[in-house]
């Protein structure tokens, strides 16, 4: 009886790899058969390669994991369907459920265990499913060859002289973006020069080992090279050594990612690497922005990420944490200034969602681009704002002396009278009656320290039409009534 064939259905690549190597599948009585990044590439695999179990996640793009359940049980009603989840997709997996659901399982608490059980739960309501005779299952020469170049030890000397008569080995991978039979332009390669096994086929993924007379280079791939992306291993003449290529090719394929256009990757198609890895200088940048120099800090982190993208050898993921834990530092630095920042922080993690799912280095770093000018235009919008408020108060400041109201100032700037106060207050710490009485209170002292000047006329010389209000005013303000503030200027 055949292994337990399992799909995984994740959009998180980093997911579907920790699934694949939880567990020895074969040992227990399972099979990955492939993996798909979302649903509609899922339903696809499922007619070529018939799982007998799909495990599959909530939140993918194109389709996401409600709707591929619907589908596997309208049209593949026996296999069986386990669920990953998030904490907050309760109402996705309850329509699951009623989809046909065997088991789900919370991301949080994925675990081989977990996972073990929800399998052997599910592979145990199939009827073409025994796990109990899987000791008996004999593997084939491609389970072999798959588990080898996993880093497994497997013993594969008695294979080789029949199935490989070719000096040379190499693994292929190639990856697709054109619906198209890979199977069949592959065909166009083999022959009389050579052979290629299949390690791995997921959807738009392919996985061979060539064994042949001389080694692929890139006109080798002339017919794949259009519609996808080819990445080889350095050739090697032992097929022991298939165990220690995939972190070769992983490596390879990594570089794709810095590489978009380019259609073949090897370790000789890549050209020298810097010879210098230059520092991001945080301080500087942060330096530049408190004293908001954008335009300095913005050019320097924009020519830093030129230099960054042409360094294929860094780590992805640090490269993605490094574009993520700058944003997040803007963000802080503008909020501490007092930007009206808010646009933005309700983005940010669209922003750093973008960042996280990027194919490749130009994409990431225009995110980037296009935060700094978001960014620009809070910065250029709240420079606008302060020569506004500037216009304002120096009016306010020539003709504090007249009786002037909010809607005299409005009709001057043909604002309405709520917008104006409702932008005074939002561009200043105090509302506008309140900075109006603080001008003329501070003008009213000046002329308080001219003892020739009665008090009466001091009030009608700031503005004020009314005394008594003018005394309530200058004593809020002061502390002392216009009066005692003048005997105690002139008090030795």
């Amino acid at each position: 009886m055949e292994l337990c064939k399992i799909l995984i259905v994740d959009d998180e690549i980093l997911i579907r790899q920790g699934i694949k190597y939880y567990i020895d599948w074969e040992k227990e009585g399972f099979s990955i058969v492939g993996e798909a990044s979302n649903g509609q590439e899922a339903l696809e695999l499922i007619e070529k390669l018939r799982p007998h179990i799909v495990v599959t996640d909530v939140v993918m793009p194109i389709m996401d994991g409600e709707a591929l359940t619907r589908a596997v049980k309208k049209q593949y009603s026996h296999i069986g369907l386990i669920v990953l989840s998030s904490f907050s997709e309760f109402d996705y997996v309850r329509n699951a459920f009623q989809n046909g659901v065997v088991d789900y399982i919370l991301k949080p608490k994925l675990n081989a265990e977990s996972l073990l059980k929800a399998l052997r739960q599910a592979a145990g309501k199939l009827d073409d499913v025994n796990l109990n005779n899987n000791e008996a299952h004999e593997q084939t020469l491609n389970e072999k060859l798959r588990k080898l170049y996993e880093g497994k030890e497997i013993n594969i000397e008695n294979e080789t002289a029949a199935n490989f008569p070719g000096n040379f080995f190499q693994v292929i991978s190639y990856r697709y973006k054109a619906d198209q039979d890979a199977a069949s332009v592959f065909g166009a390669i083999e022959g009389k020069d050579g052979s290629l096994t299949t390690l791995l086929s997921s959807a738009n993924y392919h996985l061979y080992l060539w064994n042949g007379k001389k080694t692929l280079v890139k006109d080798s791939f002339s017919g794949l090279l259009k519609t996808g992306t080819v990445c080889s291993t350095n050739s090697f003449l032992h097929l022991s050594e298939l165990k220690g290529k995939q972190k070769e090719l992983e490596k390879i394929e990594g570089y794709r990612f810095f590489f978009p256009d380019s259609s073949f990757l090897s370790d000789e198609t890549l050209p020298p690497p810097p010879r210098e890895r230059r520092l991001f200088q945080l301080d500087y940048f942060i330096d530049a922005c408190k004293m908001e120099n954008f335009r300095e800090a913005f050019s320097y982190l924009e020519e830093h990420l030129e230099r960054m993208a042409l360094d294929y050898q860094q780590d992805v993921d640090e490269y993605k944490a490094f574009l993520n834990n700058i944003l997040f530092n803007l963000l802080v630095l503008l909020g501490n200034l007092k930007y009206q920042i808010e646009v933005m922080q309700a983005k940010k993690y669209l922003y750093f969602q973008q960042i996280s799912r990027a194919a490749d280095v130009y994409t990431a770093n225009e995110i980037v681009t296009s935060f700094l000018i978001d960014a620009e235009g809070i910065v250029k919008k709240e420079e606008e704002e302060q020569g506004h408020m500037r216009k304002l108060t120096d009016y306010i400041k020539a003709h504090y002396h007249e009786s002037l109201s909010l809607t005299d100032i409005a009709q001057h700037f043909h604002f309405s009278p709520s917008y104006l106060s409702n932008y005074f207050s939002t561009h200043s710490k105090e509302g506008f009656s309140e900075y109006l009485n603080r001008i003329r209170i501070e003008a009213a002292i000046v002329l308080l320290r001219q003892n020739d000047i009665p008090i009466s006329k001091v009030s009608e010389q700031v503005g004020f039409s009314d005394h008594s209000y003018f005394c309530r005013v200058f004593k809020k303000q002061t502390g002392y009534s216009p009066s005692q503030y003048r005997r105690k200027r002139i008090t030795p």
